[in-house]
């Protein structure tokens, strides 16, 4: 009986060490999994903000090709689609507020340093319009605006290559492997 006894409370004892490292066995992935999910809601917003800056990248090229195309030169395109100017800018300025809901998705899932390098892309997405617009402005009025076709590139070339930069600097990123695994 005592033997029993001994026996049943040695069982429970092993039961119960059994059931704690099986608990915080548990804990452990879910806290592992918990990190991936973060991880992955973290390349996600990256991998969105980037796409909706080469997005605002391509409609630039467009409203671009938009105002330096004669009216005549756009009548004719115009039965195969792709609006008017009008439709082309509001289209990217849509593009540019799309940009800044995931720009703001990404500020809520990463460092502030790469948050940080992402408004500073924006900034310069931004000084591209401001020169854009005048340059829209001086071409729907007929001008050719050769002084601000120019300074439009030089800030285009920035955009660029501040955005590759960006870019790089999220492949580094997510190519080395994840913290903690």
């Amino acid at each position: 009986m005592i033997g029993t006894s001994i026996g049943a409370f040695g069982g429970y004892f092993a039961g119960r060490a059994q059931g704690r490292a099986t608990v915080d066995g548990v804990r452990l992935q879910l806290s592992g999994q918990r990190e991936d999910a973060v991880w992955q809601a973290e390349l996600d917003a990256f991998a969105a903000l980037i796409d909706q800056f080469n997005a605002a990248r391509m409609q630039i090229g467009t409203v671009v090709a938009k105002f330096e195309a004669s009216r005549r030169e756009l009548r004719r395109l115009s039965p195969h689609g792709g609006g008017t100017r009008e439709e082309a800018y509001a289209a990217l300025m849509e593009c540019v507020r799309e940009l800044v809901v995931r720009e703001n998705a990404l500020r809520l899932r990463t460092a502030r340093t790469y948050a940080n390098a992402a408004t500073a892309v924006r900034v310069q997405l931004l000084d591209v319009l401001e020169v854009l617009q005048a340059y829209c402005v001086a071409r729907a009025r007929g001008r050719r605006a050769w002084s601000l076709h120019r300074q439009f590139t030089s800030q285009m070339a920035g955009y660029i290559s501040d955005l590759d930069a960006f870019v790089r600097d999220a492949q580094e990123r997510f190519s080395r492997p994840r913290p903690g695994s």
